[in-house]
């Protein structure tokens, strides 16, 4: 939005793409899908944002920064104009723990000629809310003091444009307040709990009522760079004592206290939405004939203490106690908002609004579903889980097409594309990962080349299944790691008592297997042997709790040929019946095949 002078001033809220952890969790909390993933970096489509903040609020990595508008508060402030700050009521809140008189002397102390707040523009426009609903029973009025809201009914719900309220925000009003009370070059600076404002205040409507807008956030970081809380002395020090506006007509924002504590619960005459995802569910039902309330009452907060930029580390509800607790101290005299009203001078409330729609551009069911297939989904086969940020499949689909999302957002896609990967990445690797020597798949390859060979030149081919006894107790009692490290060994020593020719491989957990090309039963058995006494030479082993530790284990091995017809399966089933008899000996021992 352009400001009154016509230069623009840059968008508000802007993505820093360096601090993007691609974790998309932006795309997920906008409520009006303004978040874009192109080149796997997220992007705000200025268009369709309406400033709500969220995403500021959301990425936990600070990678969305707002616009700084304090360069022209400071500009203003050295013109030597009269610079009223003007305070949102929920100030107190926003600047805790500072009090009221800190918070005083400290915009004094940056050069502010005056400090307001905008409460008596809040019972200004609750008046003329309670007038406005007192003579339109039969038309409905929409709640406008809400930037968000209302430049989301603009964009996204255009024809609730004309229900939409016709007076100013509160801010507006206490400016035009203080201009016509305070000398003519008065410049205005509102300090807003949200970020919407900044962009508000430039309607031309509002007649450059506010010269900028800066949030309390900004108005902190000022404060603090300014390092003086009170320019000659204490900030203990009392301000001059005056009387406090006590609050009768209003509730947040402006919004007209009497309008919704005279109806009940069950009265449907008047709607309180909060956020925009039931405003648009509301609006969605009045549109179908669901339901027809004449008074709305809509805020994209839980109330402007609830703002983005009032204090975010606090909870709403200690925001809440904070602003009770002042409005409960003692020794302040409160004075009737009724009895000031009549004799403020008159200021303009009214003003106007357009729609502004963001045009989606609608596909064909044919698109529709070779979007879906992109993503490897069918409208049958459609998750509809959310966890994108779209309501369904179908809608995700169609940001994919309009290039305002990408499939990688898709948490059972990539899921499912994860765990084919590792599929794949398993069947690629050749070797055990813990002790080095051929995998499971790997050999069970070598074994079938090496039977086909049996089978095509009638050579001798053995195989040797080798268990360790008892290997459990070693991991039971020493620890897992300390287990791992003895299987490292004895493959080491397998290896190293084998020929080149000979195939090692691990089969389970602490069993082995191995490939024996070339040599008759008996020769196997004499191998076998020899692997048998390898692994029961003791080893020196680093236990988890820090010392070492002599080690002993002890192998079984069942032996079996294969004959000029024999497969893997048969060959295995008759070295492992031959493992299972030494086993039943007691171990540590060789048994052979019958046949």
């Amino acid at each position: 939005m352009p400001d009154i002078d016509g230069v623009s001033p840059g968008p508000l809220i802007e993505q820093c793409k360096d601090d993007c952890a691609e974790c998309w969790c932006c795309v997920r909390c906008c409520p009006v899908r303004a978040i874009r993933v192109t080149g796997g970096r997220s992007e705000i489509v200025q268009e369709k944002c309406v400033g709500c903040g969220q995403c500021v609020s959301e990425c936990s990595r600070g990678g969305f920064s707002v616009r700084d508008d304090t360069v022209a508060v400071r500009a203003l402030i050295r013109s030597r104009r009269p610079v009223v700050a003007l305070l949102a009521s929920e100030f107190i809140a926003a600047l805790y723990p500072m009090t009221v008189s800190q918070v005083e002397r400290s915009l004094e102390a940056l050069g502010f000629s005056s400090v307001e707040t905008t409460l008596l523009g809040e019972e200004l426009v609750a008046s003329a809310y309670e007038q406005l609903h007192a003579r339109s029973e039969s038309a409905m009025s929409i709640r406008s003091t809400c930037p968000v809201a209302v430049d989301f009914i603009r964009k996204y719900h255009p024809a609730f444009v004309p229900a939409l309220a016709p007076l100013v925000p509160p801010y507006i009003a206490q400016a035009r307040l203080i201009r016509s009370l305070y000398p003519p070059d008065v410049a205005v600076v509102y300090v807003s709990p949200c970020y919407a404002r900044k962009d508000e205040f430039r309607d031309p409507e509002f007649g450059g009522a506010v010269d900028v807008v800066i949030d309390f956030t900004e108005l902190k970081c000022m404060i603090t760079e300014g390092h003086s809380l009170a320019p000659g002395g204490s900030v203990a020090t009392p301000p001059p004592s005056r009387p406090s506006v006590l609050k009768e007509i209003s509730l947040t924002d402006g919004f007209p206290r009497q309008t919704l504590v005279s109806r009940d619960l069950t009265d449907c005459t008047v709607s309180a939405v909060r956020g925009l995802e039931d405003l648009d569910r509301l609006l969605t039902a009045i549109a179908a004939g669901e339901t027809a309330p004449q008074v709305i009452d809509m805020l994209n907060c839980e109330g402007c203490i609830d703002g983005p930029a009032v204090n975010p580390g606090l909870s709403l509800f200690a925001k809440r106690n904070v602003e009770s607790a002042a409005r409960r101290a003692p020794g302040t005299t409160r004075v009737s908002t009724r009895a000031m009203l009549g004799i403020l001078p008159l200021v303009d409330l009214v003003r106007s609004f357009n729609a502004t729609p963001v045009v989606a551009p609608r596909l064909d069911a044919a698109t529709i579903d070779a979007t879906l297939a992109e993503g490897e989904l069918t409208r049958e086969t459609a998750p509809d889980c959310g966890a994108c940020g779209w309501s369904t499949c179908v809608e995700h689909a169609e940001a994919v097409h309009n290039a305002e999302s990408a499939w990688e957002l898709c948490l059972p896609l990539q899921r499912r594309r994860l765990a084919e990967h590792r599929t794949q990445l398993e069947e690629s690797q050749t070797l055990d990962q813990l002790t080095g020597v051929w995998n499971r798949r790997v050999f069970g390859d070598r074994l079938a080349i090496e039977l086909a060979r049996v089978v095509r030149y009638k050579t001798q081919l053995c195989l040797a299944l080798l268990d360790l006894d008892g290997f459990g107790q070693v991991n039971s009692v020493l620890g897992r790691r300390t287990g791992d490290h003895v299987l490292v060994e004895i493959a080491r020593r397998l290896d190293s008592s084998l020929r080149a020719t000979d195939v090692l491989g691990r089969w389970t957990g602490d069993r082995f297997a191995v490939a024996l090309p070339g040599i008759t039963k008996t020769e196997a058995f004499v191998v076998a042997e020899k692997l048998r006494d390898a692994v029961r030479a003791g080893l020196t082993v680093s236990t988890e709790g820090g010392y070492t530790q002599e080690v002993t284990v002890t192998a079984s091995i069942g032996v079996a040929s294969a004959t000029a017809t024999a497969d893997a399966l048969e060959l295995f089933e008759a070295a492992d019946g031959a493992l299972l008899e030494a086993v039943q000996d007691g171990g540590d021992t060789v048994r052979l095949a019958r046949g």
